[in-house]
């Protein structure tokens, strides 16, 4: 029996032989995006303490060095694999359990654990390739054999993670198939304690140092390296007890020729283009960026603060609404589909759009007041507050776009990601090329959040083309309403922070507080009086709920 939740309808309002409306909220989606969210809340705020801590252990240079080094075995995963497993596993986990085809599931996660073997094998003998290309745009007063030396060591002790990381994403297929979401979410934040305690136990140990030191100290480059691949395995094995009580039983039988196999490697052509896309557009922005300038540093913690929102909000709302569209799709039910998609898309424009005004009006208000202070409290950390302001623009694109391309998944149609994707990372390498000298890191991220936007428009307009029927307007109404909203709260918050901080620059951290505090408020009291929550249903819903209660 189905395991998909399905709202009561009222029977007077409903002719008789109507398709049933999709349901908006029901409480036990509401229930799985709360228990998502809450875990992705945590697993950003660990991993903003992670952040940190990577600051106080090491120096820029070898910041940098330990990220890109980092990203490698993510990169060839990805490349090859990752975005495979994305795009097809839920879909196809969630076909065999309507199936009951256990024979499909053995086969497919076997051949991926075969395969992530293999894989991991070829990431440590390419990411030496990786961070020597890296390497031959260094900061100025870098040493560039002395960057590249440390980065390919640290490669080499991350490649491993090649193999958590594939585990990790087949064990969170499984568990979302059968909408267990609670595991996958919350197994992040072990690895993020695990990763901050190493570094703090780098700075007790050895003080802040940079490429020149490490380059001679195995006892340094051993604990960054071994440190962080074990928080890795430690979230991936953290999953085990979730699968054994959602009654996965899995038996290791690779084969290659299985018709579900094939099928992965079917949709896997244009999945790993998608990739290596993503990848060839990363490359670029981290040899514009100038590695050990501090340049990709900025820009990537600067990318983690933004992708707190996204993550805490957007990615629970993925997560649990990509199993009813693949349900949807499999029984080709456009209605329930387009249902799904613009209950998905009012709720994200909800959550997502304060934070991005928020984006645009906190850290680039904090950053001239860090600015202007003769002691500034941010330190060498101020240019991060920049970049995030221009990432800022990005984020309802940023999130919209991901979201949308989960409805192509759904139909197990990874060629138009792709092509779709072609224009994102076209959009990002021409903009990053052009904005990068007059503006630096700053340029990076505005021209991220623009390529962003406008694939998001793109592949909506694509995918309601595909899939007829999608209430365009209801999803306009909704979204004028929540965007006036966000926009006047921005307003306040702006004007608020400027009064605070008014001619003496140490009140900023304050004014922060203040912000996030008075943009709430503001922002829940426009919401409920613009006729928001009655589009979502969450109105009539919570007055049955009153009613039942009496």
């Amino acid at each position: 029996m189905s395991d998909v939740s399905v709202e009561p309808v009222d029977e007077a309002e409903t002719p008789e032989n109507a398709p049933t409306p999709p349901s908006p909220v029901g409480r036990r989606l509401m229930r799985d995006n709360l228990s998502v969210a809450a875990g992705t809340a945590l697993s950003r705020v660990t991993g903003v303490a992670r952040i940190l801590a990577l600051g106080f252990a090491v120096k820029t240079s070898l910041a940098d060095a330990y990220l890109l080094a980092n990203n490698t075995p993510n990169i060839i995963y990805e490349l090859i694999l990752g975005g495979v497993l994305t795009a097809t596993l839920v879909p196809m986990f969630t076909g065999h359990l309507e199936d009951g085809d256990d024979d499909a599931t053995n086969a497919v996660v076997s051949t991926t654990v075969v395969a992530l073997v293999a894989l991991t094998l070829v990431t440590a003998a390419a990411a030496p390739l990786l961070i020597a290309m890296y390497g031959t745009n260094t900061g100025e007063g870098v040493d560039a054999d002395v960057f590249r030396s440390v980065g390919i060591r640290l490669s080499l002790l991350f490649a491993p993670q090649v193999l958590g990381y594939g585990l990790m994403a087949v064990g969170s297929a499984l568990l979302n198939s059968r909408k267990r979401f609670f595991a996958a979410a919350w197994a992040p934040v072990l690895n993020n304690v695990i990763v901050t305690a190493m570094f703090v136990a780098v700075g007790v140990m050895f003080g802040s140092r940079g490429v020149d030191y490490a380059d001679g100290n195995t006892g340094l480059m051993l604990l960054l390296g071994l440190g962080t691949t074990a928080g890795i395995f430690a979230m991936t094995a953290s999953l085990w007890p979730a699968l054994r009580r959602a009654g996965v039983r899995l038996r290791f039988r690779p084969d290659f020729r299985h018709p579900s196999v094939r099928k992965a490697l079917t949709l896997s052509g244009w999945t790993i283009g998608y990739v290596v896309a993503n990848q060839v557009a990363a490359a670029v922005v981290n040899l514009l960026a100038e590695p050990g300038s501090g340049g990709v540093r900025d820009y990537q913690f600067a990318f983690m603060f933004f992708q707190l929102p996204h993550g805490l909000l957007a990615v629970s709302l993925m997560t649990t609404f990509q199993p009813d569209l693949a349900r949807a799709a499999a029984r080709d039910d456009p209605a329930t589909f387009n249902g799904r998609l613009l209950v998905g898309l009012q709720l994200l424009a909800l959550l997502i759009l304060p934070a991005a005004i928020g984006y645009l009006v906190l850290p680039g208000t904090l950053s001239a007041a860090n600015a202007g202070a003769s002691n500034p409290p941010l330190g060498t950390f101020g240019g991060i507050a920049d970049v995030l302001s221009g990432f800022g623009l990005g984020l309802v694109g940023f999130s919209a776009y991901l979201f949308i391309l989960r409805g192509f998944y759904a139909y197990k149609d990874t060629r138009t990601p792709f092509l779709l994707n072609l224009v994102e990372n076209a959009i990002n390498i021409v903009l990053a090329v052009v904005l990068v000298g007059r503006f630096g890191v700053w340029g990076l991220a505005w021209s991220y959040a623009i390529a962003y936007s406008v694939a998001a428009v793109l592949s909506l307009g694509v995918l309601i083309h595909r899939v007829p029927g999608f209430d365009v307007g209801a999803l306009a109404r909704s979204l004028v309403r929540v965007a006036a909203a966000a926009l006047a709260m921005g307003l306040v918050v702006w004007l608020a922070m400027q009064a605070i901080i008014g001619d003496d620059a140490e009140r900023f951290w304050a004014a922060g507080v203040v912000g996030v505090v008075l943009g709430v408020v503001v922002y829940g009291g426009l919401v409920l009086v613009s006729g928001v929550p009655s589009d979502l249903g969450l109105t009539r819903r919570f007055s049955r709920g009153r009613h039942a209660r009496r």
